[in-house]
């Protein structure tokens, strides 16, 4: 499965008005799987994605 890097920024859920950002990879079977898969990361713990960026490795 091929490697993908990202780049997202979200929104704090819990907290509003604070924002954060994560970086990192992940296997995934295209980008669009990836992204979908970071998102639903992030909505897991409290945050609401507003930009996520991936790239292949």
């Amino acid at each position: 499965m091929p490697k993908y890097s990202f780049i997202a920024d979200a929104a704090d859920t819990l907290t509003p008005g604070e924002t954060t950002s994560a970086r990192g990879s992940l296997a995934a079977p295209s980008p669009e799987a990836a992204k979908k898969a970071v998102e639903k990361s992030l909505r897991s713990r409290g945050y609401k994605p507003t930009d996520v960026t991936v790239t292949p490795q």
